[in-house]
């Protein structure tokens, strides 16, 4: 009878044996399969009056072939790849979207500009006219497009982040339900080896959407958190996560633990999530800030311009391009928090769009007082008491926060995105070619009584005119004309006739015959009105020599301010990043600052994602050759394992044989 036990023993081992290999092979192709293998002892030997003899082998164990590091090396690479590849997916879409030739703003720029040129050719033609206008029409519908486009692009990565969270809490209530088996299983003294792979295969797909940090347990159960520390696997216990709208801006998302109410979104990082919220916060919305501030410096640039000028009819310029001051424009610059207890409204008025940044602005009011900072690079601007002021003018930064109503208490806080929506909002807004402004309002000219060799510029408007000091160039009841009579006594030109009611300021101008001089005149009237005007005189003037300045009256032919239209091109009206006091640079520059921007982002991502992708791919390599199953291998066990099977069954045989010769006898 022992003889047939150890067969027993033995055929019981070699069948465990060969299970086990099969099992092997039927999951080669199983994604995080860990090959297994039987530990086999002798068993407790029998001692007779000869010594021990045998009683067969056993099984004890069931091994997984895993390496703890190289599974964790696995999962941070791919962690890290997931990452890099939602951003580069991302990055690369508004890459082409600002750098193509179909979609880029630099081609609509262009041949507004070289409409506003051919205009200035020949100012009176209605047919230029018309083109500036049809070309202004088609940069502000490209502003409004790239707008849109970048701003469908951030909803279609907030989706991405609703489905990511939705699968993140999935996979996290799959891990506690096997770390409730696995903790079974390890209280009963053995290791679920199926179940530990199929939790490896859930924690990596899980890295893979999130960056997380695993602990293990005692009790064999791991446990899973998120960002610095925050559970989201303790045991058995899910901590689930979920998307609101942000509290500070229409435009993202914010992750949250309801359980605790903690907002986990600005340390979230790793794997897909990670890689989408660092593509928002860092090209994304950056971007439609950066579109917003070139249209906003351009409307606000051309149609300053455009009242620096007249129209066919004589009249003043009109708006072309839409106020960028307009009420909802100012409203839709500020983004109450939807926590905020008190009922303060504020708005945002751009006062110098030269002086605009690129970046958003935080009002928080801590206790009894209010700190303004801008994001970018978390500088506060200012502080104060409680309650906030109807006007805080923040100079620097080129706009001023205005109350409009209620009042703000401690906790309040008011997201200021002073260009956000500024590709939004332009639209063109002129639609008559005859009002496009080209001429400028005033001109000079010497009287025919002159004797003197003198030489006159037409005036120059240097300050910006609005409705209010237009009325000084009016064409009746305004400070024009006037005249400059040279006296050879005091060899000075003098402020001669000037309609009542208005003062120009010097009275008189020295003289020096030989080269010219610059005449800077300040007219002003009663109500506070001012203007200043700059004309150049040189030659040789006679006593009594007079020049005439006057309102521009049938000036169709003049293209003046046409030319300072199409100077508003080239001219340095946005604010640099450069560390350089005051360094302004150009639309096209700016423009092309920002296409090299994300360009330089998306090939460095490019880069990055291409590495990622080889330590992704050797690290899996590595785990292979210690966990990934070898079919030659397994083949080789099963025949052995086979062999090993039927001479363990012709021992049954022979001692069945033995034992029935012995019933014989």
């Amino acid at each position: 009878m022992s003889l047939i036990n150890v067969g027993l023993t033995g055929l019981r081992s070699t069948q465990t044996s060969l299970a086990t290999t099969s099992h092997n092979i039927s999951n080669a192709n199983t994604e995080g399969f860990s090959r297994q293998r039987t530990e086999q002892i002798t068993q407790l030997p029998s001692f007779s009056g000869a010594g021990f003899i045998g009683n067969g082998s056993r099984i004890v164990a069931i091994e997984r072939f895993a390496n703890e590091f190289l599974n964790e090396e696995l999962r941070l690479a791919g962690e890290a790849l997931s990452a890099s590849e939602s951003f580069l997916n991302q990055a690369q879409q508004l890459d082409s979207l600002l750098a193509s030739s179909n979609t880029s703003l630099t081609g609509s720029l262009e041949r507004f500009f070289a409409s506003l040129s051919t205009a200035a050719e020949d100012p009176q033609s209605a047919a230029t006219r018309q083109l500036v206008l049809s070309e202004a029409s088609g940069l502000a519908d490209r502003f409004n497009i790239l707008h849109q486009e970048i701003f469908d692009q951030n909803q279609f990565v907030n989706s991405q982040v609703v489905a990511s969270v939705q699968q993140i809490n999935q996979l996290a209530e799959n891990i506690a339900s096997i770390n409730a088996a696995v903790a079974a299983s390890f209280s009963n003294g053995r290791e679920p080896n199926d179940l530990l792979d199929s939790r490896d295969v859930a924690i990596r797909e899980l890295s893979q959407l999130v960056g997380i940090t695993g602990v293990e347990q005692n009790d064999g159960t791991i446990n899973i958190f998120i960002g610095t520390g925050q559970p989201l696997v303790v045991g058995e216990e899910v901590t689930q996560l979920s998307t609101a709208l942000s509290l500070d801006s229409g435009f993202t998302l914010d992750i949250i633990q309801p359980e605790s109410g903690t907002i986990v979104t600005s340390v979230i990082s790793g794997g897909q999530l990670g890689g989408v919220l660092g593509v928002q916060q860092d090209v994304l919305l950056p971007a439609l800030n950066e579109i917003g501030r070139l249209a906003v410096v351009t409307a606000n640039s051309i149609n300053l311009q455009q009242a620096q000028g007249l129209d066919l009819e004589g009249n003043f310029g009109l708006n072309i391009f839409s106020d960028i001051n307009t009420n909802s424009a100012m409203e839709d610059r500020v983004s109450a928090s939807l926590e905020n207890v008190g009922t303060a409204q504020l708005q945002v008025a751009i006062d110098d769009t030269s002086l605009l940044t690129a970046s958003d602005y935080l009002v928080r009011v801590v206790g009894t007082t209010y700190e303004i900072s801008r994001l970018d690079d978390n500088t506060v601007l200012t502080t104060g008491a409680l309650p906030i002021p109807a006007t805080i003018d923040l100079a620097s930064e080129g706009f001023d926060i205005q109350l409009i109503g209620g009042t703000a208490v401690d906790g309040d806080r008011f997201l200021i995105s002073p260009t956000r929506r500024g590709a939004q909002g332009i639209e063109l807004v002129l639609n008559e070619p005859s009002q496009l402004a080209f001429a400028d309002p005033v001109r000079s000219s010497n009287v025919s009584s002159n004797r003197g060799d003198i030489t006159v510029s037409t005036p120059n408007v240097v300050s910006a005119l609005d409705v209010n000091n237009q009325s000084l160039l009016a064409t009746t009841g305004g400070a024009l004309p006037f005249e400059l009579v040279y006296s050879e006594a005091t060899n000075q030109f003098q402020i001669a006739n000037l309609p009542a009611g208005f003062t120009a300021t010097p009275a008189n101008f020295a003289y020096t015959s030989g080269v010219e001089n610059t005449l800077t005149i300040n007219l002003s009237d009663a109500l506070g009105n001012n203007l200043d005007l700059e004309i150049q005189i040189s030659g040789r003037p006679e006593n009594s020599d007079t020049v005439l300045i006057e309102f521009n009256t049938d000036g169709v032919s003049d293209n003046r301010n046409a030319l300072e239209m199409v100077a508003v091109q080239t001219t340095d009206l946005i604010r640099s990043s450069s560390a350089v006091a005051n360094a302004n640079q150009s639309l096209v520059d700016t423009y092309g600052q920002l296409v090299e921007r994300v360009g330089v982002v998306t090939s460095q991502k490019t880069i990055e994602t291409e590495a990622n992708q080889s330590i992704f791919d050797q690290a899996f390599v590595n785990r292979e050759e210690i966990s990934g199953v070898n079919l030659d291998e397994e083949a080789a066990n099963l025949i052995r394992f086979e062999q090993a099977y039927n001479a363990s069954a012709q021992v049954i045989a022979i001692a069945r044989d033995l034992f029935d010769r012995i019933l014989q006898i």
